[in-house]
Order: structure tokens, then sequence, then C-alpha cells
């Protein structure tokens, strides 16, 4: 099963940095976070598990630096994968079945 999600990244104060992977339908504020210590560790991860384009890494690293957050959207996943990569589980309270792909959507 894969789901769509985004990923929503902070800037902290101590410059270390906060992801949240969120599949659609979920709420972020109940999806756990993974920290980074350094840009690059955060360039990295994005390259690698989560495929992200190098242009879309370079504009959430300018918009990190600018505006201390970012979120990068379409980011597809397998349950396997987001278990992981230490983004949680796939369940999580609020979860809508509409987050799966092709599950209907509730009417």
């Amino acid at each position: 099963m894969r789901l769509n999600g985004s990923v929503q990244i902070t800037r902290n104060h101590d410059q270390s940095y906060t992801l949240v992977y969120a599949p659609f339908g979920t709420d972020p504020g109940e999806r756990p976070a993974r920290r980074f210590d350094r840009s690059r560790e955060l360039e990295q991860f994005l390259a690698g598990p989560l495929q992200v384009a190098r242009r879309e890494i370079l504009a959430a690293l300018v918009a990190l630096d600018r505006h201390g957050s970012y979120v990068v959207s379409e980011i597809w996943l397998s349950s396997d994968d987001v278990t992981r990569h230490g983004l949680g589980s796939v369940w999580a309270r609020g979860a809508m079945p509409g987050a799966l792909v092709g599950a209907p959507a509730l009417a």
C-alpha cells in the first residue's frame, strides 16, 4: 500500500530541523517528528528515502533559512517505508480512508 502525503519541515532555534510526514487525511500534529541536527543530514534524507528532487531541496533550504518552515507535497511512501525511516506508523488517530491510494472517500 502506498500513501500520498506531505512533509512539513521547520528550523528550530538551535539550528536543527524537524521533519513530519503526514499522509493526506491525517493531522500533522499527531504525527511523530524526526530531528536532524545539520542541514546536510536533512538534505541527504530528502534526496534519499523521500526521493525529493534536487531543485525542491534547494528551495526548501532557502525557505527554511528565510522563513523557518517549508512543505513538500506529493510524497509517496509505502507503509513499510514510513516505519523504516522513523516517520511513525501509517495509522494515527484521525486517519481517514481517503488517505489510502485506491480507498474510496467517505461521503
